[in-house]
């Protein structure tokens, strides 16, 4: 109750603040809007905590209702002002979700892993293609091509709508302070699908320019394919490389030090076309694997990520247009049927054929449903690679984007309660922080 009445005096003062504001573009209104969505988003997150919902989904649910679509206290250029945050917030959800990846664990379930990702990836997006072919007539964007030019695009759209979401499902371990099999399994497939979708992505989209007599088609795109995950990697190397010795020599200051390390990463890895996820999650994995400091950097990067985390779900929300939605409903909701039927179905079969234990085939699918940034990431490159075109299909994947960042993590926390895993976390590691704290050796083997 006072949650929902702070809620509603902040609104009261955001629009007075408004009336005599001279324009959101401006720096004092980018640092207004900054702060109102970070207050109005982290108190709708407790408040969605308290109905049993995902806190994230109240942050998403917050950034729609203040953003353009709805109220409108957030303009599109604030909204586009505080991206900045996002690439920061993607590079300290990869280095979660690298520290979270002992190998010597993860490796049992390898197969499970390696089979699921195959199958939900490959398999979603012919399904999602498939879909949108047989919707064609109610696409303009398609029905307008001849039957080749259609096949290629809607499998570059089924690439992009086949996306899953790493910062939904570490946020939701975190959150439940969840561990076992079934999040173990669904963090390597969602980690693994979405460089598998990186790189299809790159070569649907170049066989499509191709077919479609666009310039630049596959030698560009091997090239870029290249450079970008092998650059990546090596950058994900030497920042392993700088975090573990500054932890090991300097410590003073750490957090700022790995959120300026974030901040780097984004910000001039997307200059130069590196990803961020892929450098991070790369310095995360070999700082746990190879290195005694992956519980501190845990620890570290949790303690500094949870404004950056309340901003880049809410920014993500307010970036939304639901006004895009009603024309395309129909082929919405039967994408987003269709997508979750084959990552279920992919999950179930995947982890089966894999020999995985019961509990991961029947929890572990739904793991695969939510989508966040990198949907949209690859949403909006679409729209940038096909621009004839490119704004009526984003409209389709915004939609769908939408439905499932939505509906996708309460299912998710839902099976992450069901399957028994919630709350392992703080059982097994009580006396973790101390030792932590205290630099000395981990306790725990891995």
């Amino acid at each position: 109750m006072i949650d929902a009445v702070l809620l509603a005096l902040l609104a009261g003062l955001m629009h007075a603040a408004r009336t005599f504001s001279t324009g959101g573009a401006a720096p004092a209104g980018t640092s207004l809007g900054f702060g109102y969505l970070l207050l109005t988003a982290f108190l709708s997150g407790r408040i969605f905590a308290a109905a049993r919902l995902p806190k994230l989904t109240g942050y998403i649910a917050a950034g729609v209702v203040v953003g353009p679509s709805v109220l409108g206290f957030l303009d599109a250029t604030v909204v586009d002002n505080l991206q900045i945050v996002n690439g920061v917030a993607v590079s300290l959800i990869a280095l979660t979700a690298g520290t979270e990846l002992r190998l010597a664990r993860i490796r049992p379930l390898a197969r499970t892993i390696g089979i699921t990702t195959a199958m939900g990836v490959i398999g979603g997006a012919l399904a999602i293609a498939a879909t949108l072919l047989l919707l064609r007539g109610q696409l303009a964007f398609l029905s307008a091509l001849p039957a080749l030019q259609a096949t290629a695009v809607a499998l570059v759209l089924g690439v992009v709508l086949v996306a899953q979401s790493p910062a939904v499902v570490v946020a939701l371990s975190d959150e439940l302070r969840a561990d076992g099999p079934v999040t173990r399994v669904v963090l390597g497939v969602v980690v693994l699908a979405d460089l598998f979708v990186i790189v299809l992505f790159a070569l649907t989209s170049a066989v499509a320019k191709v077919t479609l007599g666009i310039a630049g088609g596959a030698r560009d795109a091997i090239g870029h394919i290249t450079w970008e995950l092998l650059g990546s990697i090596v950058a994900g190397f030497v920042l392993a490389a700088l975090l573990a010795a500054y932890l090991r020599w300097v410590r003073r200051g750490a957090t700022l030090f790995v959120l300026a390390a974030a901040f780097v990463v984004a910000e001039v890895g997307q200059r130069i076309g590196f990803d961020a996820l892929l450098v991070s999650l790369t310095a995360g994995v070999l700082i746990r694997n190879l290195t005694r400091h992956g519980d501190e950097l845990h620890e570290l990067v949790a303690g500094a990520s949870l404004p950056v985390y309340v901003i880049f779900f809410a920014v993500t929300g307010a970036k939304l247009h639901l006004s895009a939605v009603p024309p395309v409903a129909v082929p919405v909701l039967a994408i987003v049927a269709v997508r979750a039927a084959s990552l279920l179905t992919a999950g179930r079969v995947g982890a089966r054929a894999a020999g995985a234990p019961p509990e991961v085939a029947r929890w572990a699918p739904f793991g695969l449903l939510p989508q966040a940034g990198v949907a949209l990431a690859l949403a909006l490159l679409f729209a940038r690679a096909f621009p004839e075109f490119g704004g009526e299909a984003s409209a389709v994947a915004l939609g769908v984007v939408a439905m499932n960042e939505l509906v996708a993590p309460a299912v998710y926390r839902l099976a992450l309660l069901r399957s028994g895993e919630a709350g392992r976390v703080a059982a097994r590691a009580t006396p973790a922080p101390a030792t932590v704290r205290s630099g000395t050796r981990e306790t725990e083997p891995g």
